[in-house]
């Protein structure tokens, strides 16, 4: 595909304007029932911090010097806890000792689900799942406890049944981490590599000897992408036999070139995507010296919501409303963040076999750039199987090639070999 034609231009053109019709549909579908904070001042948030409040309660904490002495993938706190979704199933929270970006430790947490009788060692799959979120109320350690009006939407897992009935243990990662860093694919491959070491290491769940593999769509699937390309670095110990991914933004400095500096129905989650990141670069993003007065209001609109209140909080926002200076390519701290935490910029590429796929029709995450990475993958060498679809929306992407997905993860779960399959 030629990816510079005035013919796709004009295509891409056409997508930008349905999905935009398409998410202002959403929007004021949602706005009635999201909670809508009132404005507040520049003065009066003259002290207040960008930064996650701290969660309440003792299992989302831990004794620093204990943090800092455990090895990656720790058992720190867990709880037993019923979830609506895995009735039936034996659910474990666990909270495990991990790092961030600079190697700090952190404390992250991550969902333990395990079928009656799962035979020991049997297959473990980390589950990415989708998070566009600014707190820890929208983590599935909280959301698949006690979903809301807001999180109910969040927590759409049923597909994960059938593989637990197989035997399969099942991990869901709170990945954006303690400070819910979202999207920062790098941090959030760190918390999943060192769940599995956790799921493995603890005789609880019987996993000492099992195959491992990942599966994420969208910003899950920029965690997934992440823990494929990390894997050989940050956990080789771990037995990863592969890496199915789907929707990746595999640039996202693309991406804030696509929202721009122009008002626009999906704003709301690229002024969380600069929030977050700036959470996890604040020697690099200096983002609180930055907002205006509207910027201010609209983060306090956000803060510690989940994906439904980002987009109806800030539907038709633009740079220029919520940063002085008003152009979003200036903003080299926060473009270097984002490119930092892209796979295609990366220089690294696959050992794992990985499963990509991706719709040609995607309005909302380029199809170019995931291509562009596929190929980069053939290229050198990567285990890749690629697979373009022709799914008409970004969401029903991933229903698309999910079965394909689960397919092909338990013919690795098998010990089958994975071949390359380009078709580039």
């Amino acid at each position: 595909m030629s990816r510079n034609t005035v013919g796709e231009r004009v295509v891409s053109a056409r997508r930008w304007a349905a999905l935009c019709a398409a998410l202002l549909v959403v929007i004021a579908s949602l706005s009635s029932t999201v909670p809508q904070a009132g404005a507040q001042s520049l003065a009066g948030d003259a002290g207040g911090s960008i930064m996650e409040d701290p969660q309440p309660g003792p299992f989302y904490h831990a004794d620093p010097e204990v943090l800092a002495g455990a090895a990656n993938g720790r058992v720190i706190n867990s709880r037993v806890v019923g979830m609506p979704a895995f009735a039936g199933y034996r659910v474990t929270e666990i909270a495990y000792r991990s790092t961030d970006t600079g190697d700090r430790p952190i404390l992250a947490t991550a969902t333990v689900v395990r079928p009656p009788g799962a035979r020991p060692d049997g297959p473990v799959l980390s589950y990415q799942h989708y998070l566009n979120a600014l707190g820890q109320s929208c983590a599935p350690t909280e959301t698949l406890v006690n979903p809301t009006l807001e999180t109910v939407q969040d927590n759409a897992m049923a597909f994960l049944r059938p593989q637990l009935d197989r035997g399969w243990t099942v991990i869901i990662p709170d990945h954006l981490g303690p400070k819910v860093a979202y999207p920062g694919g790098r941090l959030s491959a760190r918390i999943v590599l060192d769940g599995m070491r956790a799921v493995r290491d603890d005789p609880r769940f019987e996993s000492r000897g099992s195959r491992f593999a990942a599966l994420g769509y969208s910003g899950g699937g920029i965690a997934s992408a992440w823990v494929a390309t990390m894997h050989d670095d940050y956990a080789p110990d771990v037995d990863l036999v592969g890496v199915a991914q789907g929707g990746v933004p595999t640039d996202m400095t693309t991406m804030a070139r696509m929202i721009g500096n122009t008002p626009h129905p999906a704003f709301g989650l690229a002024f969380a995507a600069a929030v977050g990141m700036a959470r996890e670069y604040p020697e690099d993003i200096r983002l609180e010296e930055k907002l205006t007065p509207e910027g201010w209001s609209l983060f306090h609109q956000m803060r510690g919501r989940c994906t439904a209140t980002l987009l109806v909080a800030g539907a038709l926002r633009s740079v220029p409303m919520v940063l002085r200076g008003g152009d979003l390519m200036a903003e080299e701290g926060l473009m270097r963040a984002f490119a930092d935490n892209s796979v295609r910029l990366s220089p690294d590429v696959p050992r794992v076999p990985v499963f990509m796929w991706h719709s040609v029709t995607d309005p909302l995450v380029p199809f170019w750039d995931a291509e562009d990475t596929a190929e980069r993958y053939c290229r050198e060498g990567a285990p890749i199987t690629w697979e373009p679809g022709l799914a008409p929306e970004h969401l029903l992407g991933a229903v698309e090639k999910l079965p394909a997905a689960m397919n092909w993860l338990q013919q690795r779960f098998d010990g089958l070999p994975a071949g390359r399959a380009c078709y580039v």
